[in-house]
């Protein structure tokens, strides 16, 4: 249990205590620095590399220039409001706050005789500027990401939200990281119960810290995650998706040092959308959309069905006789899909760790000539390695990299049901994961909704772009306070009062 204290009036005691715990001396990026302000001594304490230099010059300028007479009285409340003209400062009577604030990146401005510390945010975080998201592109649109500052993050969605009820609540992770995790919701939109859920999971996290950010934060406040392949949340590195979600009446997590934002809840119909669609015509981007959801269908049942009915050819009719494998290889059938997978994540995997101008490259040996000797040499059927191909490709087809890898899984463990138990395990193991998906819920918000509950309008919503002019209605299964997108009633309301 963290112990409270106290600032304490004398100005030794704080600079004691704060050499001692921070290691000024033996961290060489921890700055100590004393100041007379008149005739009280005064010190200073920051982190080298995360405060702006130039800013806070200008601001100490103006707090060491007071005259001895103008400091008989109420010294700090002088410099608080007469010298301290940086437009983030902030008056704090706690050790423990003032600790966190430093860590943060802020300055602590101590002044002897008095059982305040002045605060300085003057931050200047290493970062980055934001570019073209890398997995959610789109032809036409916005190029800009989210980066891996929270407030850089924060900034980009209130550009496209500048609505008075737009929250972002702050909730410290970790005993030792002190990790910013900052809720975002609308205020007379969002769900209260759900913003208390979600506030009070990320409350109870007991952990030293989460450098691995929003993925261990998604692990505590999602609850049946762990052994559950399919993902429950979404991710973003796209503003105006995580805009469009607030609107709706979704909940925001915005981790710092995490490039990605975590949208919650969702269901599978999230995760099998893309910002292109909304960027093209109405009937394309039905025709996108459509396209995309076959995809991720082939990518699923495609090689195991293949494998199903090559195991058993008396299934197959007599017009059907050529999906048959010619020459089957020297592999089992099963064993060559099972081989040919595992080979598809290696080559993944590898194109990921190698430097961007060697990943082609690698790609290209991966995909050409390993498959192309595989069969030449009678390792591989050609069937195996084209409907292998298939399915590689129509996993891509989704923005959501957690949802593909489910499928990757999913498709895996399809391929051994077959090899085991041939089409009557397919057919079971397909509905033991449908039913999987029908009894997967996110925040209580079922993952196959709108087909269960089923709700025809919001069904249409989910497989069909609809022009924006007809989208007037939020997700009623996410509960909004607000369940339309015109123009708020509240305005009618006080006008007739008017």
């Amino acid at each position: 249990m963290v112990v409270e204290r106290k600032i304490d009036k004398d100005i030794d005691e704080n600079i004691n205590y704060l050499k001692e715990v921070l290691g000024v001396g033996e961290s060489f990026d921890v700055v100590f620095r004393e100041y007379k302000v008149g005739r009280k001594r005064a010190a200073s304490f920051s982190i080298n590399g995360m405060t702006n230099d130039i800013l806070l010059s200008n601001v100490f300028d103006e707090m060491v220039a007071f005259k001895q007479e103008d400091l008989s009285i109420n010294i700090l409340q002088k410099l608080f409001y007469s010298r301290a003209t940086h437009s983030q400062v902030k008056l704090i009577d706690n050790m423990n706050d003032a600790l966190t604030s430093f860590l943060s990146g802020e300055m602590l401005f101590f002044v002897d005789g008095e059982s305040q510390v002045i605060i300085l945010d003057a931050r200047a975080y290493p970062t980055r500027a934001p570019a073209e998201s890398t997995i959610e592109k789109v032809t036409r649109g916005s190029k800009d990401s989210f980066v891996e500052t929270i407030v850089f993050n924060t900034a980009l969605i209130r550009r496209r939200l500048r609505d008075p009820n737009l929250r972002f609540e702050i909730v410290k992770v970790g005993s030792r990281s002190r990790t910013d995790v900052a809720v975002g919701y609308i205020k007379d939109i969002t769900n209260p119960k759900l913003i208390d859920t979600i506030k009070e999971r990320l409350n109870n996290i007991s952990i030293d810290g989460i450098p691995m950010a929003e993925r261990t934060v998604e692990e505590y406040v999602v609850k049946g995650s762990k052994w559950n392949p399919l993902p429950k949340v979404r991710y973003t590195e796209r503003p105006d998706v995580a805009a469009i979600h607030l609107l709706e009446g979704h909940v925001c997590l915005v981790v710092d040092t995490s490039p990605n934002i975590m949208i919650l809840p969702t269901t599978f119909f999230h995760h099998v959308q893309h910002a292109e669609e909304f960027r093209q015509n109405v009937v394309i981007g039905s025709y996108l959309r459509m396209v995309r959801l076959f995809a991720v269908l082939l990518s699923l049942v495609l090689p195991p069905l293949w494998l199903a009915l090559a195991l058993q050819p008396n299934l197959l009719p007599e017009t059907m006789a050529f999906l048959g494998p010619r020459d089957a290889g020297a592999l089992p059938l099963g064993i060559q899909f099972i081989l040919a997978e595992i080979g598809v994540e290696i080559v993944r995997m590898a194109t990921v760790h190698v430097p961007t101008a060697q990943a082609t490259a690698l790609g290209f040996i991966g995909a050409f000539m390993l498959g192309d000797f595989a069969t030449k040499v009678g390792l591989f059927g050609n069937e195996v390695i084209f409907y292998t191909a298939v399915a590689a490709v129509g996993s891509f087809a989704t923005p959501s990299m957690e949802f593909a890898m489910a499928m990757r899984f999913f498709r895996l463990f399809l391929l051994l049901a077959v090899v085991f138990f041939k089409l009557p395990g397919l057919l079971i193991a397909l509905s033991g994961l449908v039913i999987a998906m029908l009894l997967t819920k996110s925040f209580d918000v079922p993952y196959m909704w709108p087909i269960l509950p089923f709700n025809f309008s919001a069904l249409k919503d989910v497989l069909f772009r609809l022009p924006i002019p007809n989208k007037v209605l939020r997700p009623a299964i996410l509960k909004p306070q607000d369940q339309d997108r015109l123009e708020s009633s509240k305005g009618d309301d006080e006008n007739k009062k008017k």
